[in-house]
This record gives structure tokens, C-alpha cells and sequence, in this order.
């Protein structure tokens, strides 16, 4: 008997991936405020709001059939931020979408709008943490950002793992991994069971 197994080309898994990507929430690392209650304290969304106007550019290599689909995402939110500037989670999307497609600058932007719209929320500031950390190289920042994550969250355990990560992985600082698992246990003791596996494996 034959064998009739379909074969995908790599470009092809990439895109398939991609979308999948795009439908379940544009990216690994955001968490909505489904997971994390948006903040009562809301900050006018009209004040030095993001230019939505400016042009997608693709910085790192993605199928052209995905750009497509990249394109048609961010200027639908980009339609529905210009209606409601207030629309938080619309621009934690906005600003993973821009990021996926390496357009740093703009992400950063986006999310620190958001941060300045909700400041007591932990999503934007862990992304900021990531985004400084790993792309845009400002140390400072990210650890600033993911500290301010933390202090809005305390009880987002992802982010004390995110941190934990950051301090082990770039700045290779082994006393600042333990003290941040830490004191993410010490604050979750019933919900921080990977916390305490990564603490008792260092």
C-alpha cells in the first residue's frame, strides 16, 4: 500500500501556526484581563493617545499570506481604538500584534499607553518587562517594568516566573532568580507550585 501521508512544506506550517497564533490571542506571553480584573482607576484616554495612523511595516521574515492576515488584524483594532481609546485589552493586541511582526518601537508604545490608561494593571508592564528584556535590550526597564508588574499583581505568579527567567537568562544573576521565586511563594503559597520547582531545581 501507498504511502498517502500529506507532506507541509516549512513555509506552509509556519503560516498555519501563525494563525492559529492570531485566533487563540496574538501572543504566548499576553494575558487579557479576563485572567487579570482591569483596574477601577482609569486615566483620560484622550491625553497624548498612540498615533493609529502609521504604516505596518514587517521586520522579520513572514509569509505573505500571513502579512495579509497581520495587516487585516491591526487595522481592525486600529478602527476600534479610534472609536474607543478607552479599550484596554484592544491595546495590549495591538501592541503583541506590532511586535510579532518586529515593529519593537510601536509595541512599546502601545503598551505603555495602556499602562497609562490602567495603571494599576500588571498585563502591560509584564509585556513591557519582556519586550525590553529580550528585544529592545534595556535592562533597566524591563526590570523596572516587571517590578511594577509585581507590585500591581501580586498574585500574577506568571510574572514572578517571567522575572525569574529574566534575572537567570540575561543578566545571569542567580540571587535575584532565588529572591524573586521566593517571594512569589511566600505571597502565593496555595497557587505557586512551578515556583517551587524552579527554586528547589536552581
Amino acid at each position: 500500500m501507498k504511502n498517502t501521508s500529506i507532506k507541509f512544506s516549512a513555509s506552509k506550517i509556519i503560516l498555519i501556526a501563525i494563525i492559529i497564533i492570531l485566533a487563540v490571542g496574538v501572543g504566548y506571553y499576553i494575558y487579557s484581563d479576563l485572567i487579570e480584573p482591569e483596574s477601577t482607576t482609569v486615566v483620560d484616554s484622550n491625553k497624548n493617545q498612540p498615533d493609529l495612523d502609521r504604516p505596518i511595516n514587517f521586520y522579520i521574515d513572514i509569509p505573505e499570506q500571513a502579512k495579509s492576515i497581520y495587516k487585516n488584524k491591526i487595522e481592525e483594532l486600529e478602527k476600534q481604538l479610534k472609536n474607543n481609546p478607552d479599550f484596554f485589552n484592544g491595546w495590549l493586541d495591538l501592541g503583541a500584534l506590532r511586535q510579532e511582526i518586529g515593529d519593537y518601537e510601536i509595541a512599546k508604545e502601545y503598551w505603555e499607553y495602556a499602562g497609562k490608561i490602567r495603571p494599576q494593571n500588571s498585563t502591560s508592564f509584564n509585556n513591557l518587562g519582556f519586550l525590553y528584556g529580550y528585544y529592545l535590550k534595556d535592562i533597566k526597564k524591563a526590570e523596572e517594568n516587571y517590578l511594577k508588574a509585581i507590585e500591581n499583581g501580586p498574585n500574577m505568579v506568571y510574572i514572578y516566573r517571567n522575572l525569574f527567567e529574566f534575572y537567570r537568562d540575561v543578566l545571569n544573576d542567580n540571587t535575584k532568580a532565588k529572591n524573586i521565586l521566593q517571594k512569589g511563594i511566600e505571597l502565593n503559597p496555595d497557587t505557586s507550585q512551578d515556583l517551587k520547582y524552579l527554586l528547589d531545581n536552581m
